[in-house]
């Protein structure tokens, strides 16, 4: 009987230590899901109504896991991909409060270029060229090449000590 309740009792501290665990869990998958399916859209081999579906894993993910910027990409992504390029412009700029990362302030580049404010996409294409000149790859090569060009104008102000702080997002 004492090895029952013992059993029981490990159980359920288990159960309770492992909780939390579970929904992180569910959130990875709906993630990879997501990503899997925004992969297919990207190759041209989805439809809006699997593109739709990986948004709703995406929200999932972000409501599961808050400030992990993972969900919010996916989600910008599929947003954008589903035309709704001002919905995508508010989780990005969500996402780089929480913290900036190049692959944000990219796709927030193409969301505010869709929305017609080329002042604002050029300063988020400049910005993630500062952060990983990589990052811009998938950009146009024309326009990639005018904002390395600008990144070389800045780097130079910044050995002449003349920049004083990383090109403006805004």
């Amino acid at each position: 009987m004492r090895r029952a309740f013992f059993v029981a009792g490990a159980s359920l501290a288990l159960a309770a230590a492992l909780w939390p665990e579970v929904a992180a869990y569910r959130a990875e998958r709906q993630l990879a899901d997501a990503n899997a399916r925004l992969a297919a859209a990207l190759r041209g081999a989805a439809t809006p109504a699997s593109v739709q579906a990986a948004l709703v894993d995406a929200r999932a993910a972000m409501a599961a896991t808050p400030g992990d910027p993972r969900a919010q990409l996916s989600a910008s992504i599929a947003l954008l991909l589903l035309r709704r390029a001002e919905e995508a412009k508010v989780v990005l700029e969500h996402a780089i409060a929480s913290g900036e990362r190049p692959e944000l302030t990219l796709n927030l580049g193409r969301a505010r270029g869709t929305l017609g404010d080329e002042a604002g996409a050029q300063a988020a294409f400049l910005r993630t060229a500062w952060a990983s000149p990589a990052a811009i790859a998938t950009l146009p090569s024309a326009l990639r090449a005018r904002v390395l060009e600008r990144v070389g104008e800045l780097e130079a102000e910044l050995r002449d000590g003349r920049l004083d702080r990383p090109p403006p997002l805004d």
